[in-house]
């Protein structure tokens, strides 16, 4: 005791030595700590912009359209989407635009996903229905099924801008667990109501046309 009273400014000078150091190896600690964090999340985040960017590249090529030539009963000249030029076209399209939604789907957020998953059940669907058509026919179809790619466009766009504008500057990834579809009952009312399973009766001839010609 008498020697803590006679070096009492000497305990203290070191305590507060002792607790400086501690003081500064913990503010170093956490100082790396976020900074290690706040380059990892620049990482995670440059992965969900391209993501996002992608959904938008496919939407804007969806919206591309080449006249026809001629014009409908209200005068409107018909037109039809660019990557419906011929069967080559569009199955290199096709190939593309599945590849653009599917090689960053991780990290799109959950509207996102599902919106992309719709757009990947269309493209299938209408794949499927392509099969008999001549390649020649595919802008007729194109002309018929011009709306839908206009309305899935419009809703990728939607998604992906929506991530931009609030999702971006959140430090937080979309939660793995939440279901990447929507449901099935949705996806398929969403199919029924498109031009494409609507309008059947406007193309089937093309097919009648087709496999005639190909007996």
């Amino acid at each position: 005791m008498e020697f803590l009273e006679a070096h009492v400014n000497l305990v203290i000078a070191l305590g507060g030595a002792v607790g400086g150091a501690f003081i500064s190896l913990v503010v170093g600690w956490l100082l790396r700590k976020r900074d290690y964090d706040l380059r990892l999340w620049d990482k995670l985040l440059e992965r969900r912009i391209q993501a996002h960017e992608n959904l938008i590249k496919v939407a804007l090529e969806m919206r591309v359209m080449v006249a026809l030539g001629t014009v409908d009963a209200e005068g409107e000249v018909i037109r039809a989407p660019q990557v419906l030029v011929s069967q080559e076209e569009f199955e290199q399209w096709f190939a593309s635009a599945i590849n653009n939604c599917l090689a960053g789907s991780t990290w799109l957020s959950i509207d996102a996903k599902r919106e992309a998953s719709f757009l990947q059940d269309y493209l299938v669907t209408l794949h499927l229905h392509l099969q008999p058509i001549a390649s020649e026919d595919y802008l007729s179809v194109g002309s018929i099924i011009r709306q839908d790619f206009i309305d899935i466009s419009a809703n990728l766009e939607r998604v992906a801008f929506r991530f931009f504008e609030k999702d971006a500057r959140r430090l937080k990834l979309s939660n793995l667990d939440e279901w990447h579809k929507y449901p099935r009952e949705q996806t398929e009312k969403r199919l029924k109501d498109t031009r494409l399973l609507q309008s059947w009766s406007e193309w089937s001839p093309l097919i009648q046309e087709t496999t005639t010609n190909g007996n």
